[in-house]
């Protein structure tokens, strides 16, 4: 018996009651056109819908590509990250791409181009493209996102960081060189406060020599699924919040720490700007989390140290403006 060639690339996949999204997220997966062989690894987070027998179907046709993993007690309960952890050891290729399980590819060459532009430019480790978004509701028009330029260009790692995570790098739009991954998982074992972990996987990739970006639209995101982080967020209580927000703020602290402090005005800057943005949005509209996170803020001196933000910050009239403006545009869009 031949023994089969070793995955050029491992497209990464986790699902969590995805059985009205899987298979349009599997079959994505296989159409894909290439020259070199790829793996799927789908893990299961004990899912209690279908989405675990829908795996096995797949599994049985195609049993060559596709690796599952089944687990019988949820992990993200336990590690929000542990599920993408468990997927990205278990990944065999020099490639790694994401996509989610409620999440699609929409262009059957998208491996085979962002692989072919890797290999070009060999000093980035980390490459997207823009995404569609697709709302799970009667209600939106689609619309693309992180279209940031009609050539390919390559973004710094302090352009990645200024990003600030899937809304500048769609998740499912990322690929990745699998060297990079004995950082990620340093990383993440080094963090006690990361409430997600794309953003990191993002600057990451991008140390060595920025990421790479390809014009063409090749992903899916949908937006208001049942079950998603977002829909999560905002049914929690105000102490869920209260903690989730300061985890991020910490997080970027962390990042900063293991990134070797090269950064440092740029994280505080987002620590910052994420801090406004809890005042502004109307998930954490709450006192509770409002005045925990201002407890924060002032409570560490190396964010505290800026006195437009401090201004901004000490005047809750001028947070009610900047609230009210918010309105207006998301209404004007």
């Amino acid at each position: 018996m031949n023994e089969l060639p070793a995955p050029l690339v491992s497209i990464c996949c986790i699902a969590y009651n995805h059985e009205e999204y899987l298979r349009q997220s599997i079959e994505s997966f296989l159409i894909q056109e290439t020259s070199f062989p790829y793996e799927i690894v789908i893990h299961d987070d004990a899912s209690t819908d279908n989405t675990a027998n829908i795996i096995r179907e797949y599994e049985a046709k195609y049993p060559e590509i596709i690796r599952p993993i089944y687990q019988t007690e949820n992990q993200y309960s336990k590690e929000i990250m542990l599920p993408f952890l468990t997927t990205l050891r278990a990944a065999k290729g020099k490639y790694v791409a994401i996509c989610e399980g409620d999440d699609y590819w929409t262009d059957p060459l998208k491996l085979q181009k962002q692989i072919t532009e890797m290999m070009r430019n060999p000093d980035c480790a980390i490459s997207f493209h823009p995404a569609v978004i697709k709302w799970d509701d009667e209600v939106h028009d689609d619309e693309v996102i992180c279209y940031h330029s009609k050539e390919p260009r390559i973004f710094s790692i302090e352009e990645v960081i200024r990003g600030g995570g899937s809304s500048f790098i769609p998740t499912a739009s990322i690929v990745f060189s699998s060297a990079i991954i004995p950082r990620i998982l340093a990383f993440f074992a080094y963090s006690e406060h990361y409430p997600y972990g794309d953003y990191f996987i993002q600057i990451l990739g991008s140390e060595m020599g920025g990421a790479l970006y390809l014009s063409d639209v090749m992903s899916a995101y949908r937006k208001n699924v049942t079950g998603s982080y977002s829909e999560t967020l905002e049914k929690r209580d105000p102490d869920f919040l209260s903690s989730q927000v300061v985890s991020t703020v910490e997080s970027y602290r962390e990042i900063d720490e293991f990134t070797g402090l090269k950064y440092s005005d740029l994280f505080a800057f987002m620590q910052r700007s994420f801090i406004l943005h809890v005042l502004l949005y109307p998930t954490y509209d709450d006192k509770r989390v409002h005045d925990r996170i201002l407890a924060y803020y002032w409570d560490n001196s190396t964010i505290s140290n800026n006195r437009v933000w401090n201004i901004v910050f000490r005047y809750p009239l001028i947070v009610k403006v900047l609230r009210k403006i918010k309105k207006i545009k998301d209404r004007g869009r």
